[in-house]
């Protein structure tokens, strides 16, 4: 990576760099994108209690 560059920027850089801001992301900010993230499950249809009925289910 050439620092002088913007264009110099590969896919790794970008990963690491997404990895140490969510690293250095505060446990409330975490949890508010958690807590958010189950929000839009619920609201989209995606977690539903019959769902997760089934998934807590013991298996045979």
């Amino acid at each position: 990576m050439n620092p002088g560059h913007p264009l110099d920027f590969s896919f790794e850089d970008a990963e690491r760099a997404q990895l140490m801001a969510w690293v250095n992301l505060s446990a409330d900010a975490k949890i508010d994108f958690f807590e958010e993230m189950v929000e839009l499950a619920y609201m989209s249809g995606a977690l539903t209690p019959e769902r997760l009925a089934l998934r807590d289910a013991v298996p045979r």
